[in-house]
C-alpha cells in the first residue's frame, strides 16, 4: 500500500512539475503571436471571442484565468474592467501589455481620420531596424520613442485598438510577449528568441509581398462595416471607410449617403465583420449592386488573414 501511495505521489508531482506554463490571450490573433513565439514551452488559451466589444468572462473563463502564469491584454476596452478582477482570482497573475510602446490612432468611426504620420510611423522605422539588429536590442528602451508616445486621456479614450492588423506593429507585440517569456522562463531565453526571430521574419516578408501587390490599386478605398482596419489601412495608405457609425447602426440619412458614396466612388465591395451584425452591410448591397464579402479582425492565425485581407482588397479594387 505504501510503495502504491507513494507511486501515485510521484506521478502526481512529476506531472505538475511536467505542466506547461498557461498563458491567456485576450484574443485570438494576439493567442497565434503567443504560441508563435513561446511553441510547446506553453499552452495558450485565448479568451475572447465574437464581438468583444460587449465581451464578458464566463465562470470557465475565469478558472482559467486563474490558472494562468501570464494574461496577455491588446488594449481592448473589456479589459480595463476585468483585469482587475483577474488580478483578484490569481494573485501571481502577470498582465502584459502586448500594445505597449504603439502609438494610437483615433478610432474611425465614418470616412478617413487624420492620423499623426510622424507618430505612428516611428513604430514601422523601429521594428524594421530589428531587422537588422537583432533581438538582442529589443529589451533597451528608446525614452524620446516612449515620451513620444503620450496620449492624452481624450485621445487614449478613443484610441483604435486594432493594431495587430498592422503586420510591422504585430511585430512590435509579438516583442512585448517575447519580453514576458524570457521573464517568466529565462532558461528557454534562446528559444524565445530564435521562435520570435522567425515570426518577425515571416511578418516582414509579408510586409514587403503586400506592399508590392497593393501599390499599383488606382481605386484605394474600400468599405467595411466595422473600422477595425484602420492600423492595416494606414500602413498600406489606403482608406478605409466605415458604414457603422460611433459604435451604432447607421442612420436613415447615413445610409443614404454611403449609397451615393458607393456609387459615386464605383465601389464593388462591402466588407463585413463575422463577428457582427452584417445587415446594414447586405442593406447596401442590394441598394448598390455591390457584393459583400468576410473579412475577419479577429481570427486566429494573423498572417493568413493578412494575406486574405490583402488578395481581397486588391481584387475588390481592380478592374474586372
Amino acid at each position: 500500500m505504501f510503495k502504491k501511495i507513494f507511486f501515485v505521489t510521484a506521478l502526481l508531482l512529476a506531472s505538475l512539475l511536467s505542466a506547461k506554463p498557461v498563458v491567456i490571450a485576450s484574443i485570438a490573433p494576439v493567442g497565434y503571436l503567443a504560441k508563435a513565439v513561446g511553441g510547446d514551452k506553453i499552452e495558450v488559451q485565448s479568451l475572447a471571442k465574437g464581438d468583444v466589444h460587449s465581451f464578458e468572462p464566463k465562470p470557465n473563463d475565469m478558472k482559467a484565468v486563474a490558472k494562468a502564469r501570464i494574461f496577455i491584454a491588446a488594449g481592448l476596452e473589456f479589459e480595463e474592467a476585468w483585469i482587475p478582477r483577474f488580478k483578484a482570482s490569481a494573485k501571481n497573475l502577470v498582465v502584459v501589455q502586448s500594445d505597449a510602446k504603439i502609438a494610437k490612432l483615433k478610432e474611425e468611426h465614418s470616412g478617413h481620420e487624420e492620423h499623426d504620420e510622424e507618430h505612428s510611423g516611428h513604430d514601422d522605422h523601429k521594428a524594421k531596424d530589428d531587422k537588422h539588429a537583432g533581438h538582442a536590442e529589443h529589451a533597451k528602451h528608446d525614452e524620446k520613442h516612449e515620451a513620444h508616445e503620450e496620449h492624452d486621456e481624450e485621445h487614449e479614450a478613443h484610441a483604435d485598438p486594432h493594431v495587430w492588423l498592422n503586420p510591422v506593429l504585430a511585430i512590435t507585440m509579438a516583442r512585448n510577449i517575447s519580453d514576458a517569456l524570457i521573464d517568466m522562463d529565462k532558461a528557454n531565453k534562446d528559444f524565445y528568441l530564435k521562435n520570435f526571430q522567425k515570426l518577425m521574419n515571416d511578418l516582414l516578408a509579408f510586409d514587403e509581398s503586400a506592399k508590392n501587390e497593393l501599390a499599383g490599386l488606382k481605386n484605394r478605398k474600400f468599405v467595411v462595416y466595422h473600422p477595425a482596419w484602420g492600423y492595416f489601412a494606414k500602413h498600406y495608405d489606403l482608406e478605409q471607410i466605415s458604414i457603422e457609425r460611433n459604435g451604432k447602426e447607421p442612420k436613415i440619412d447615413e445610409m443614404a449617403s454611403t449609397v451615393k458614396m458607393i456609387k459615386d466612388e464605383n465601389i464593388k465591395v462591402i466588407f463585413a465583420d463575422p463577428n457582427r451584425s452584417q445587415k446594414s452591410a447586405q442593406v447596401l448591397a442590394s441598394q448598390t449592386g455591390a457584393k459583400v464579402e468576410l473579412l475577419d479582425p479577429l481570427g486566429y492565425n494573423l498572417l493568413e488573414n493578412l494575406k486574405i485581407a490583402v488578395r481581397a482588397i486588391k481584387d475588390a479594387n481592380s478592374p474586372k
